[in-house]
């Protein structure tokens, strides 16, 4: 995927920070995935914007304050629950692979309903191709289709493929502060 940044040389005169390719994310834990992580802050954003945030040691959700912006590509068919024939010592790799590449990934993970996850954050989703549906708890499923935009607050939800061809969604995520109790 391509990424163009575009900041201020500090007079108001815009400038391209950076064209380049961005790679996706992709994790044994879900074949056929793809997360592509383009700007990721942990503080709010200041103008004006004069470098690229590197990611070092940068969670996959964003504390409060924080934003995330990417895609992610779902395959169809992709399974969330896990495989008993796989020995335990693969899935403790397969889970560190996890946690390297999507640091705070899995802590957000319900494990009595695979593939349903909660974070401090308010998402806003938009749908760019394929069939999907989002699972809140409960097992509330919303179809969602190319076009369909989410504003999700906080809530227990999944992102499911059940369709032929890749199902595509772009994200924005800001991270507020978690409710007591949580």
């Amino acid at each position: 995927m391509r990424r163009i940044v575009v900041g201020d040389d500090g007079t108001g005169q815009g400038r391209i920070l950076s064209d380049e390719t961005i790679d996706p994310v992709t994790l044994a834990l879900l074949p056929g995935a793809e997360l592509y992580r383009a700007w990721e802050l942990d503080e709010a954003p200041r103008l004006p914007v004069d470098r690229i945030p590197d990611g070092t040691g940068v969670r996959y959700f964003p504390g409060p304050g924080g934003l995330r912006f990417g895609f992610i590509s779902v395959p169809p068919g992709l399974s969330y629950e896990p495989d008993s024939a796989v020995p335990e010592d693969v899935m403790a790799s397969v889970l560190a692979e996890a946690e390297t590449k999507l640091p705070g990934l899995l802590e957000t993970f319900d494990t009595e309903q695979p593939g349903m996850h909660r974070t401090a954050t308010v998402d806003f989703v938009v749908v760019l191709s394929g069939e999907g549906r989002m699972r809140l708890d409960g097992g509330v499923d919303v179809p969602l289709r190319a076009g369909d935009c989410v504003i999700q607050n906080g809530a227990l939800h999944g992102w499911f493929n059940d369709g032929e061809a890749p199902f595509v969604f772009c994200y924005s995520l800001c991270g507020v502060a978690a409710p007591a109790g949580a």
